[in-house]
């Protein structure tokens, strides 16, 4: 991802109603029911060591939970593939936050160190697969297990969230989900409704431009042909009309380029394969190429299926947010 979806990106992130939609609405556990949301805070960089503070990506909040302060690191991975050594990464990021803590006296000596919720949200095509425990890395040794740090952490991968975030409406991190998915125009205009009404009232105002923001640069930037200007909308008032005036256009564009790239690769397939087996073949890569490695009953199903079933298939996948939308 570019410095520009970074940026926008790391904003809406700063604002602590998108930290409690994403502790609430996608970590399923029993303690997040005992934060109390009210004291959320995020840390600025009196409490941030210089190693932390010149990583752009992170983020760090603290919160009560009964009474005692929680720290939540959130790190922001836009990167194309797994990073193999984030549970190691998360452990050194965790450790030099806590020899902060102690350094400027936000931990007294005898304390006792904060709780630290570790979570990486991440929106890479590939599912995430990295290890998510520390001892995962580390050779194991007969007897030696109980000296081996054992740190796990969290993740969000955005990509296989959809079917979580369609359960929550009113949850503004499941309408960001819903918006990075390639959605159908539509969708994504019903999705900026409901982030408008979300998202109303004065309390919201900085939360509201930096959506608008990241929306001109980033969701609708990505659908404009080359070299058009992105939109200077100022309002999700204004996004939301700028996408009904685009809709239909935009509808017929992705419509035509979708049907007549599938009809060019399945002439080339069907010379070698046959008609029904080449456009089999190219669906097949297309589901692969939007969702990773296809399953094997998805890929007896599209040997067993009918011309009929291919075209439907091949429409839906335009917008489609997961693999489970192609095949509903």
């Amino acid at each position: 991802m570019d410095n520009t979806h970074d940026g926008a990106y790391k904003k809406l992130f700063s604002h602590p109603q998108m930290i409690r939609d994403l502790l609430t609405g996608f970590v399923a556990q029993s303690w997040v029911a005992d934060l109390d949301f009210s004291t959320l805070e995020k840390l600025n960089g009196h409490y941030v060591s210089d190693d932390l503070r010149h990583r752009q990506d992170d983020l760090v909040w603290r919160v009560r939970h009964r009474g005692e302060w929680l720290y939540i690191y959130v790190l922001l991975e836009f990167q194309s593939s797994n990073d193999h050594w984030m549970a190691l990464r998360m452990m050194v990021y965790v450790g030099l936050l806590y020899q902060d803590l102690i350094k400027s006296r936000e931990i007294k000596r005898r304390d006792r160190l904060p709780p630290v919720f570790p979570l990486v949200i991440y929106n890479g095509m590939p599912s995430w697969t990295a290890p998510q425990r520390m001892s995962e890395l580390i050779s194991p040794l007969p007897g030696l297990k109980t000296f081996q740090p054992e740190q796990r952490y969290f993740v969000l991968d955005e990509g296989r969230s959809s079917a979580t975030a369609r359960k929550l409406p009113d949850n503004s991190v499941a309408s960001l989900i819903e918006l990075e998915g390639n959605p159908s125009p539509e969708t994504m205009q019903e999705a900026v409704r409901r982030l408008r009404e979300q998202l109303a009232g004065p309390q919201h105002a900085s939360l509201r431009r930096a959506f608008t923001v990241w929306l001109n640069k980033v969701i609708i930037h990505k659908r404009l042909a080359k070299g058009q200007p992105i939109p200077e909308n100022e309002t999700l008032e204004e996004v939301e009309s700028m996408l009904a005036e685009r809709m239909e256009q935009w509808k017929r564009e992705w419509e035509r380029k979708g049907r007549a790239l599938g009809r060019v690769e399945g002439k080339v397939e069907g010379r070698a394969e046959g008609k029904q087996e080449g456009r089999t073949a190219v669906l097949a890569r297309q589901l692969t190429l939007k969702f990773g490695t296809l399953p094997e009953p998805t890929r007896r199903r599209l040997s067993e299926a009918s011309s009929d079933e291919l075209d439907l298939w091949a429409d839906r996948i335009l917008f489609a947010q997961n693999i489970e939308d192609v095949f509903c």
